[in-house]
């Protein structure tokens, strides 16, 4: 049993310094590139959203399939659709209204100055 806590001891030693150089390594990140900052989870959130509502812009293509046995192809949609397949409003001119979503536009806050 005494030569085994001498090799635990070992791997143990070895353990501690692989992990003192990743610190070593982490001092000289930049904490903007991490993916688990609040900042990139928030941004992460906000574009996940807006890419399901299509950024506030209408569908004006769409992978259509003709016949039931046919392959989907890219097709201009005859009439552009919101994410939820209803058409999209248009003013008294005929023309597309955008839609202004509040949630695109927002800066993602940075803490400290890099």
């Amino acid at each position: 049993m005494g030569g085994a806590s001498g090799d635990v001891t070992q791997l143990l030693e070895e353990m501690r310094q692989h992990t003192k150089a990743l610190e070593r390594q982490r001092k000289h990140e930049d904490p903007r590139l991490s993916f688990t900052t609040p900042e990139y989870k928030e941004f992460s959130r906000k574009f996940t959203e807006n890419f399901k509502k299509n950024f506030g812009k209408p569908i004006e293509w769409g992978m259509v399939r003709r016949y039931p046995w046919s392959t989907p192809q890219l097709v201009k949609l005859d009439v552009p659709i919101d994410p939820d397949g209803n058409p999209w409003p248009r003013d008294k001119d005929g023309k597309l209204i955008e839609k202004e979503d509040p949630t695109l536009h927002t800066s993602v806050n940075v803490k400290g100055d890099y």
